[in-house]
């Protein structure tokens, strides 16, 4: 892996001295590999990068700061085999390794994005029925000083993330009521789309053709409607929240 004096050697094989452990834990027992920390950050997210190039030694081990390996028995009744390449990606995609401020920058922000990009289809302002636009509600996160984990799911860090924005602004995920009429020359079809993602409350056909209704939407799935219907009639759509 590498040739000169900038290394150090364990059994056959010269590890680069910026290589960083990544280890994982199975039961009492932790397991261990020196990895190039970029490319292991790369292979993590998805990247397909040879795991020849990702490892620095193709020896597993139980302290790898102090050379402890790990016996092949005790990798094998942990992983099911004690070949390396069966056992790197699961130890690599999974397990803990220390990031540079620059990984730990990218990720956090893509993080944020993702819970952004969440919140603003599913969340609304209860004050006026309309959804928070994405830039507002990355504000009130700076302006609650929410930290976000980037290695702790969406789904799981949603609920505190909501709990301290509505320290900033109003927020609910409970549903929406709407009215709204559809011009007769698209009546049918805007009906479909209706029905399908709404409870309808109430309808009128009206004299003219048009149909006029009071339904019950979640908050998330109201502005998929909106753009589908605008698309649908070229802009006619009347649409009215109801409180």
């Amino acid at each position: 892996m590498m040739g000169g004096g900038s290394g150090r050697k364990s059994g056959d094989t010269w590890i680069d001295i910026d290589a960083v452990v990544v280890g994982i834990k199975k039961g009492h027992l932790r397991f261990e590999l020196f990895v190039d920390p970029d490319l292991a950050f790369r292979y993590r997210r998805g990247e397909n990068i040879p795991l020849e190039d990702i490892l620095k030694s193709y020896d597993i081990y139980e302290d790898a700061k102090r050379g402890e390996h790990a016996t092949d028995s005790l990798v094998k009744d942990a992983f099911g085999s004690d070949e390396i390449f069966d056992i790197a990606p699961e130890i690599i995609k999974q397990g803990e390794f220390k990031l540079t401020h620059e990984q730990r920058v990218q990720l956090v922000e893509e993080k944020i994005e993702a819970i952004i990009d969440n919140l603003s289809k599913r969340a609304m302002n209860p004050q006026t029925g309309h959804p928070h636009p994405p830039d507002r509600i990355r504000q009130a996160m700076e302006e609650a000083k929410v930290r976000i984990d980037p290695f702790i799911g969406i789904d799981e860090q949603i609920p505190s993330v909501v709990k301290a924005l509505r320290v900033i602004i109003p927020i609910s995920f409970e549903s929406v009521k709407l009215q709204i009429t559809i011009p007769a020359a698209y009546s049918g079809k805007g009906y479909n789309m209706v029905s399908t993602t709404s409870v309808i409350k109430s309808e009128i056909w009206n004299p003219d053709g048009s149909w006029t209704g009071l339904v019950e939407i979640p908050a998330q799935k109201r502005q998929e409607l909106y753009d589908e219907l605008n698309k649908l009639t070229k802009g006619q759509i009347r649409i009215e929240v109801v409180r």
